[in-house]
């Protein structure tokens, strides 16, 4: 009896301590909207502390709450598109900064989609574009051109990275790489470097050259570099120009 009394306890201690805690957690999510003025105090405070030269371009956007945390988007007042995502939970703050806003990650992502619509619309191919550098390595006068989303399509600011079809054969080759570069070169279109895939499949093999600039892109160079990593010739252009390449065949 004294057995049953003590589960009985035992049983009824549990359900209220589960109790509580499930009405406290209920209480908090119902509450938590109307705690987001003191967050926002909270975020500027920590905005003024950690980025004192960077607040007064800052604009703290809504906040929400879910899973006990609160969150808000930290955006650039001169572009929405330059943006940090910052956190509080558990009285401690947390962000997004030095990835995002910093280096310029989301900028950046958005003027990579941005140039290559542009430029598929313009020469009706599919590009690929990546920035070499992040946001804070450029120059103010650079960050700033960004930032205002200028025109940079003749900037080499971009590398560009395209595929092409051809039999390996290096003059083929050359040619046309020199077809489509001078293609985009027609529409002021000058990347900082060109990546490109040249495909046969019909003999199952894929020729990738990286690091092509306007240095290299002239026929004579060009032939010679292609030439040289089809025959797998010591070269001194390839290693003085830095360019790298990935050839496969037959399948391999």
């Amino acid at each position: 009896m004294k057995q049953d009394k003590k589960l009985m306890l035992g049983m009824t201690i549990l359900f209220l301590i589960t109790f509580i805690i499930f009405g406290t957690i209920v209480t908090t999510e119902k509450l938590a909207p109307f705690f987001t003025d003191r967050i926002k105090t909270k975020f500027e405070t920590y905005l003024k502390e950690n980025y004192k030269q960077e607040n007064k371009n800052l604009k703290i956007g809504k906040i929400t709450y879910k899973n006990q945390v609160y969150e808000a988007k930290v955006t650039n007042k001169e572009n929405k598109k330059l943006y940090f995502s910052i956190y509080y939970q558990n009285k401690k703050i947390t962000d997004t900064y030095t990835k995002d806003y910093k280096k310029g990650k989301t900028l950046l992502n958005s003027l990579e989609k941005d140039l290559e619509n542009e430029i598929k619309k313009q020469i009706n191919k599919t590009v690929t574009i990546t920035f070499p550098l992040t946001l804070n390595k450029y120059s103010s006068i650079i960050k700033q051109k960004l930032i205002n989303e200028e025109d940079i399509t003749s900037s080499k600011l971009y590398n560009i990275s395209l595929g092409i079809t051809s039999s390996i054969d290096p003059t083929e080759i050359t040619n046309r790489i020199l077809e489509i570069t001078l293609k985009l070169q027609e529409q002021n279109i000058i990347p900082n470097e060109y990546s490109i895939t040249i495909n046969n499949k019909k003999e199952n093999t894929k020729l990738k050259v990286n690091h092509l600039t306007q240095t290299t892109l002239e026929f004579n160079s060009l032939h010679q570099i292609i030439n040289d990593i089809i025959n797998n010739n010591e070269s001194d252009i390839i290693t003085t120009n830095n360019i790298t390449y990935q050839y496969t065949k037959g399948g391999k």
